[in-house]
């Protein structure tokens, strides 16, 4: 048997409080006989005394046994209590219960994370549910246009739908939204605003560490631009477009810009040390930066993306305003050329959105799907930390754990830390189950072991084989990794902050009657 929890007890043995209870009943029932004299008084008398003391051996021994099974983890999986809280409020969805066919819902305030493979249900089973009942504003990564197409319709009773669709794969008019169109050159937040921009638009892809001075220097160049554009153009010239077009002047035209920017007084003089900072270095090193701005700036030569934001049909705080949708949407064959553009309107909506003062009742979603794809940005990380306090709420769809760790590296806990919910399913990478068995942790298993021993001696002194049962206890996951991975495809798993883990159902919008008539074809 085990040792006691500190300042515990031992379980008793049966046997022993058998023996014991039935010694004292006998003992108390002859006393009282000798002093009444009938039978049938001190017999009663004694049934209660044996089934007493049997009660308080159980008592005491699960007690003890509560103790002792959680000696070594206490985790366990939520039970019909727990997946009842999730049934009674709420409007995200994230599953169905098994039991009673109920949809399942958060309510909380943090963020939520999803980490599924490809062609695992993401968008049947997440986001399209989601989008078609939600009755908040939701910005919504959309890479093949589906969820445009299935929701849109659901989505406008709601509010306006705007698709920013720059190559016509939601089938759905197309709407526009210039980054620059907010920045105000009378504001004390220009600086930042063109530092924001110009951080998104340099992408510092993971295992480039030898680019790091070329990009950071790049983005020097670029944000200097951004605020000459923003304080000297005419409105109608203020767009990316024309940052491109100054990057891609003649060497001859190039060092007159700069030379004009020198003499400029916009942005407090930032755009004079923009010129300054370019002008100063060695020839090979501008070039080096010139070159390097230039192809973080390449995607902005095709006609689509200079249509797409070369004006706004909406802003991003207007969002926290009144209830709205916006699909992000661009094919996966595009993202490696083209992410720079979802990584800047992601940026520029997560920064409105935290600077803007307004109130919703709900916070506004980002549903990000196929979020790697983003990169590393710094205005996700940090909102990541913040809660729908400040009127949004992220939620992050990865395919697996080393996608998160190869943008964010260490810092990818802050995802897992600040996620109110944590959401898998069909997950096929070890990484990955390992992650999730550890968070979910341990619990204590108990077993017996029996040993038979051979009787010694010879002749008539030779004794007979004896047992011995030995009681053991051992941490063992809750749910190992290879369980995890060979969970059934209509399985999510649920680790929710402060709560027990759940096993449920995955949502199927297209065969459930919540959803009936809401979705078109995909």
């Amino acid at each position: 048997m085990a040792g006691p929890l500190i300042g515990g007890r031992r379980p008793i043995s049966w046997r022993l409080a058998i023996v014991v209870s039935f010694v004292a009943a006998y003992a108390t029932a002859r006393w009282l006989e000798g002093i009444f004299g009938v039978g049938s008084i001190s017999g009663t008398v004694s049934f209660f005394v044996l089934v007493g003391l049997i009660a308080a051996t159980w008592r005491i021994n699960s007690r003890a046994a509560n103790r002792q099974s959680e000696l070594l983890g206490s985790a366990r999986f939520g039970d019909r209590a727990d997946v009842r809280k999730l049934e009674a409020s709420g409007d995200l969805l994230i599953g169905r219960s098994a039991k009673s066919g109920k949809l399942l819902r958060y309510d909380g305030a943090a963020h939520l994370l999803t980490m599924a493979p490809t062609r695992s249900g993401k968008g049947v089973g997440t986001i399209i549910p989601n989008l078609l009942l939600l009755d908040r504003s939701v910005i919504c990564i959309d890479p093949k246009g589906e969820n445009a197409r299935v929701t849109a319709r659901a989505r406008a009773t709601k509010g306006p739908v705007w698709c920013l669709d720059p190559f016509g794969v939601s089938g759905r008019p197309p709407a526009c939204y210039n980054p620059l169109d907010r920045l105000d050159p009378a504001s004390l937040d220009l600086a930042e605003d063109a530092n924001t921009l110009a951080d998104a638009l340099v992408h510092d892809a993971p295992g480039q560490s030898g680019e790091a001075h070329w990009n950071e220097e790049a983005k020097a160049l670029i944000a200097g631009l951004i605020l000459h554009v923003v304080t000297t153009e005419p409105l109608d010239r203020r767009t990316l477009a024309t940052v491109r077009e100054y990057l891609t002047l003649a060497p001859a035209r190039f060092a007159d810009l700069l030379a004009a920017m020198q003499d400029s007084a916009g942005a407090g003089g930032l755009v004079a040390r923009a010129a300054n900072r370019q002008l100063g270095k060695s020839d090979r090193e501008a070039a080096g930066v010139l070159s390097s701005a230039q192809r973080h700036t390449h995607f902005l030569d095709s006609p689509r993306i200079v249509a797409s934001t070369a004006t706004s049909d909406f802003t991003f705080a207007g969002l926290k305003e009144s209830t709205a949708t916006v699909f992000l949407c661009l094919p996966p064959d595009r993202l490696d050329t083209y992410a720079r553009w979802l990584r800047l309107l992601v940026s520029q909506a997560v920064t409105d959105m935290a600077r803007s003062t307004a109130r919703p009742a709900r916070p506004v979603l980002f549903l990000l799907d196929e979020f790697a794809a983003l990169g590393r940005l710094e205005p996700v990380e940090r909102a990541m930390g913040l809660m729908a306090g400040y009127g949004l709420q992220l939620w992050p769809i990865l395919q697996d754990m080393h996608q998160l760790k190869a943008n964010y590296g260490e810092r990818a806990g802050t995802f897992m830390s600040n996620a109110g919910v944590i959401q898998a399913f069909g997950v096929n990478d070890h990484a990955t189950a390992d992650m999730l068995s550890r968070t979910i942790g341990d619990t204590t298993l108990e077993y017996d072991t029996v040993s038979t021993s051979r009787g010694t001696g010879w002749g008539e002194n030779r004794a007979g084989p004896s047992e011995s049962v030995s009681a053991h206890v051992t941490a063992r996951r809750l749910a190992t990794p290879d369980e995890i991975m060979r969970m059934r495809p209509d399985q999510v798993l649920l680790l929710r902050q402060g709560e027990h883990p759940l096993a449920v159902e995955k949502i199927r919008y297209y065969d459930q009657r919540e959803f009936a008539g809401l979705f078109d074809p995909a």
